[in-house]
């Protein structure tokens, strides 16, 4: 090997040395910055005759491809379960600790227990303050709950629209990074782009759950796990979001604009088609999907709860109950019910069964008095048991029963006359018995001459004070009843119709008292399936106070379960953070290992080149 052979062998070994230090170097300066990932550089060699030198020199970074993808699909899952659980604990602080002085169960019991106070003394002046002023409260409680979750769920909105803006931003600015790593040899400029790059898309998965992969280019592309495609080189959508103010109850999501009282994202292409990302389930995962399901599902099971039980309060206290007659024609047997008194949203419910099963099943009937409001929304519906049918009450009886009719199959006979209802079995055929026709309709006045023991004791507020029916025309009157309900004003001016009903009634009548807490606290009542406990849909049957212990608590076990699916996600991530660091992270003390053999290499090479000096001066000399 000649000299200058030699001495080109030990310059590029110098060189490759000196790159070796100076990644050292960055390595050590950088042992705490966030998201650097440790390098080291490779070289290749090159064969010349008899002589192998060093060829070309890259700086590599050490980490786990593998890991890294699912680091960041650990990073979505966590800000998602982060993001519930959060809202969760802020929802379960609103509803109180079940028991608590300010949970919506004490301030219903104490409700109660005026109402039992009053029984034993109905005269009691006091005592009908005393049940004014705790409905008040609770009337107020309900006001605050349902304020406090649209509130949830304006904070979900506006961290949908925060989020778009910044997944649109991030995509944007991967785009200069990705087109200055294309093509680009492996040097610490482009190990610092590529460092650059993966804190771009770290930072883009805390908002959504995105798959990633790499070119042969180093081009990157990423897609959803919907499969949706972000980006490839550059954006290949953009997002809008056209946040709502002022959300309420009645605010929903739709993928019917003219229905929408929420935002909704559009997602738009290159060539500028759009669709509706929310409808195709773009987001799955991250903040987005977690704000997403709060707002329109999480959120909105909840304020159906409040409003559930504002609805059944109202109801307890102010339907009557009109039990069918026994009714015969030939064989088939049945009941007349009169449909007198029957408001928008008032119901007629038949009870039947089909031999040879002994279980009731029902019908209920749902008063509507326009044909606009059918069908009736998904949340009024039943179960198998209980079907819930809307009923247009605006021809008259003998159209009301001719939709019955239909409704309710050939297994029956249905007819009306007057304001009368007649439902019969079908006789000797014995397919099918009928065991009750009941008639719900809504005692609107506080008291009247032969009037009944049912008043409107809470009433809309929102809707210039008017008793509460359930009505479906010009829209659901539960949708957030909760936030509206108050106690009637004009019994407030009048306390003394917390007993009277009839002209007649003694001061000392306790028909209305007992009447009172019977309904709220004993009676059996049908709750729909808008409230969706334990994700059911069946229509459940319990007391009111029941029912709201069972709100208050739900509340907390939701908050606990995500609280406890956050903490599993955090440990889930904390674990692959740390493999991932296993490779990428940079250790001061094998780094300074790695600077000694640099440096014992770069001596090695200087001797070298001072020895082959040395024999150049002696050769010239010669």
């Amino acid at each position: 090997m000649g000299l200058s052979t030699s001495l080109n062998t030990a310059v590029a070994g110098l060189n490759a040395t000196q790159i070796g230090i100076g990644v050292v170097s960055q390595n050590v300066s950088n042992a705490g910055t966030a998201g650097y990932v440790r390098r080291q550089v490779s070289t290749t060699d090159t064969l010349g005759g008899n002589t192998v030198s060093t060829g070309s020199t890259a700086v590599q970074r050490l980490l786990d491809v593998i890991v890294q993808r699912q680091l960041w699909q650990s990073t979505s899952g966590a800000a998602y379960t982060s993001t519930r659980s959060n809202a969760l604990s802020n929802l379960d602080q609103l509803f109180g600790a079940p028991g608590s002085t300010t949970a919506l169960d004490s301030i219903y019991s104490n409700f109660t227990s005026s109402l039992q106070s009053l029984q034993n003394d109905p005269s009691s002046y006091s005592l009908r303050t005393g049940v004014l002023d705790a409905a008040t409260q609770l009337a107020g409680q309900l006001n605050t709950l349902s304020d406090g979750v649209q509130n949830l769920r304006a904070q979900a909105e506006a961290g949908i629209a925060d989020g778009v803006t910044k997944v649109n931003s991030l995509l944007n600015s991967l785009t200069s990074i990705n087109a200055s790593i294309v093509g680009k040899p492996n040097d610490t400029g482009t190990a610092d782009l590529k460092d650059q790059r993966d804190r771009v898309v770290a930072e883009l998965s805390q908002y959504v759950d995105i798959k990633t992969s790499e070119d042969a280019q180093g081009s990157l592309s990423i897609s959803t796990s919907s499969g949706t495609q972000l980006f490839d080189g550059r954006p290949s959508v953009s997002f809008s979001f056209d946040e709502h103010q002022g959300i309420s109850a009645g605010s929903q999501w739709s993928s019917d604009p003219t229905k929408r009282g929420v935002g909704t994202i559009t997602m738009t292409d290159s060539s500028g088609n759009s669709r509706d990302a929310i409808a195709n389930g773009t987001f799955r995962s991250g903040e987005i999907g977690a704000n997403i399901e709060l707002r329109d599902k999480t959120l909105v099971q909840a304020q159906a709860q409040l409003d559930e039980v504002a609805a059944q309060m109202s109801s307890a206290l102010s339907d009557r109950e009109v039990k069918g007659t026994a009714a015969t024609s030939g064989a088939a047997t049945g009941f007349d019910v009169d449909l007198t008194g029957l408001q928008s949203g008032n119901t007629v419910t038949l009870d039947y069964q089909v031999p040879p099963s002994t279980q009731t099943q029902r019908f209920t009937f749902v008063r509507v008095d326009s044909a606009s409001s059918l069908p009736l929304p998904a949340s009024a519906s039943g179960d198998s048991n209980n079907r819930v049918v809307g009923i247009d009450f605006s021809g008259g009886t003998a159209s009301v029963a001719a939709q019955i009719q239909a409704a309710v199959g050939t297994n029956f006979t249905v007819s009306g006359s007057g304001s009368t209802l007649t439902i019969l079995d079908d006789g000797a055929a014995g397919t099918r018995n009928v065991l009750g026709v009941t008639a719900r309709p809504t005692n609107s006045v506080l008291s009247s001459a032969g009037g009944a023991a049912e008043l409107p004791f809470f009433v809309d507020g929102g809707r210039s004070n008017a008793a509460y029916t359930g009505s479906y025309d010009n829209g659901s009157q539960i949708v957030g009843y909760a936030g509206r309900i108050v106690v009637n004003p004009a019994l407030i001016a009048n306390r003394a119709n917390l007993v009277t009903y009839d002209t007649s009634t003694a001061a000392g009548d306790t028909t209305r008292p007992q009447l009172m807490l019977q309904r709220l606290t004993q009676s059996q009542r049908a709750f729909t399936n808008a409230t969706g406990f334990d994700g059911s849909t069946a229509t459940s049957s319990q007391t009111i106070t029941s029912f709201v212990q069972r709100v208050v608590s739900s509340t907390g076990q939701a908050a606990d379960t995500a609280k406890r699916l956050d903490q599993g996600q955090q440990v889930a991530l904390a674990s692959v953070q740390s493999r991932f660091q296993a490779t990428s992270q940079v250790s001061v003390d094998q780094e300074m290992s790695t600077l000694i053999e640099l440096q014992t290499a770069y001596a090695a090479n200087a001797r070298i080149i001072s020895t082959i000096k040395e024999m150049m001066d002696v050769l010239l000399r010669v």
